[in-house]
């Protein structure tokens, strides 16, 4: 008798390691609060306030990732057309401060969605302009979150900005 509980528990530990490498990522970790989702949305705006390498932001996107901008007719859908509106965004804007104005996320198991306020102020220049021009803009965005299957990673999966609004900058001039 005292051989099979040894066996058994010699052989419990194995089949632990063996199930937990079967179950998604995603079921490994904790449990999606609001401050995950608030910390990822912090960190996102400070890599594009930083101009950080598309490498850096790409961890942070799903791989089929859909963004909107009221500005463009068709969405940026996916991590390749992402890059090359990354690469034109750093051409165009300089200068940028991205500030949370306000924020109300819902968590829903592991996803979320943000409904986010951003303060977005930032430099831009016209060929042949004598100086550039420092706008600002209240942009109304709904961000939603969910976990990587592969890495259980907290990964944007659509970010669309509803509108922006014109506004007076506080931030720079």
């Amino acid at each position: 008798m005292k051989s099979i509980q040894t066996k058994r528990s010699s052989t419990l530990p194995l089949l632990t390691a063996a199930l937990l490498a079967a179950l998604p990522a995603f079921a490994q970790q904790p449990p999606l609060t609001e401050a995950m989702v608030k910390n990822a949305i912090l960190n996102w705006y400070a890599g594009t306030n930083d101009h950080r390498p598309v490498a850096e932001l790409l961890p942070s996107l799903a791989d089929d990732v859909q963004m909107r901008y009221p500005d463009r007719p068709d969405p940026v859908v996916g991590k390749e057309l992402f890059k090359d509106w990354y690469a034109n965004a750093l051409k165009s804007y300089f200068d940028e401060t991205h500030h949370i104005e306000a924020c109300d996320i819902k968590v829903d198991g592991n996803s979320a969605t943000a409904s986010v306020i951003v303060r977005w102020e930032r430099r831009v220049w016209e060929p042949g302009a004598a100086k550039s021009k420092y706008l600002a803009s209240l942009s109304y965005q709904t961000i939603i979150f969910a976990r990587d299957p592969a890495t259980g990673g907290l990964t944007i999966t659509k970010k669309i900005v509803d509108k922006f609004e014109p506004t007076a900058p506080i931030f720079g001039n």
